[in-house]
């Protein structure tokens, strides 16, 4: 008896059907950028921005009235930093474009997506520099992130007497850790010290009045099998603080281009920017079991 399959009517029956909801990949927060202190070199014929700093002096005590004073020398230091070139670009068939299920809305993609990778780049370029700070606290890789590294990462920037408005970004298991002891502390504890938020996003609530973000960028200690968070000023509120500092020279632009020969769309995405350490005193990396 012969039994008629999908084998036997190939072309009435699809092989899949796509669903239109294309599922999203997984993709870390951008939550550094907004706290670093941005010069603006679009337009300006550099390609390095410098951030100049006051040195510090002292006073001096005068002996009697007619001590002569001698003149004390006006200083500068400066740190400076040059935007580099980063980009992204999709090679996009003619045949992609006349058969898939999505047709030529496959563009606004790509443009999505490299504004998300470009700006991901951007973030990964900041959490380097999260753990190069000379101040630090934390037990390294011995010690899980507890509130006692958090609150001394605090003090420390003001035993560094450097003073603004603090942010804190955590490693994704510092965050982790630090959710855990919160958990076990005391209601007089949370309600003084911090505010909570315990949702599936980045943002963390506060700490001792400072923001905290949690981010998968954060870098590996050298030091061993450790995380790097870090206590930093923020430069968006306070920039003759901050620690962080960067320069963007180009937006992101994106530009197509035809490939005839290879019958296909090419589309560049590109930027240039450029980050860096401006205020050592100004952060506190924070170092933990990973």
């Amino acid at each position: 008896m012969a039994t008629t399959t999908s084998t036997t009517l190939t072309e009435l029956v699809n092989s899949e059907v796509v669903s239109e909801a294309v599922l999203s990949y997984a993709l870390d927060s951008v939550v550094i950028a907004p706290f670093v202190n941005m010069m603006d070199l679009r337009g300006k014929a550099s390609n390095t921005g410098a951030f100049p700093k006051w040195v510090l002096d002292t006073a001096t005590d005068i002996t009697n009235e007619t001590t002569d004073l001698s003149s004390e020398t006006l200083e500068t230091t400066e740190i400076t930093i040059s935007a580099a070139e980063v980009g992204v670009r999709r090679d996009i068939s003619d045949t992609v474009l006349e058969s898939s299920v999505i047709g030529a809305s496959i563009f606004d993609f790509v443009v999505k997506d490299a504004a998300n990778l470009l700006a991901v780049s951007l973030d990964d370029d900041l959490a380097a520099l999260l753990g190069a700070f000379s101040t630090t606290v934390g037990g390294g890789d011995d010690v899980d992130l507890n509130l006692a590294n958090m609150a001394g990462a605090m003090a420390r920037l003001r035993k560094n007497k450097m003073r603004g408005a603090p942010v804190y970004i955590l490693d994704d298991h510092q965050a982790e850790d630090l959710q855990a002891a919160q958990l076990a502390a005391t209601a007089t504890t949370i309600g003084s010290f911090m505010n909570i938020e315990a949702n599936n996003t980045d943002y963390l609530g506060t700490f001792m009045g400072a923001p905290v973000y949690s981010s998968g960028l954060c870098d590996t200690s050298d030091t061993g099998n450790a995380v790097d968070g870090a206590c930093f000023i923020r430069g968006d509120t306070d920039p003759m603080s901050s620690a962080i500092g960067m320069v963007l020279a180009r937006d992101i632009r994106v530009e197509q281009d035809r490939d005839v020969s290879l019958r296909s769309t090419i589309v560049v995405s590109t930027a240039r920017w450029g980050v860096g350490e401006i205020s050592d005193l100004s952060g506190v990396s924070i170092i933990t079991d990973a």
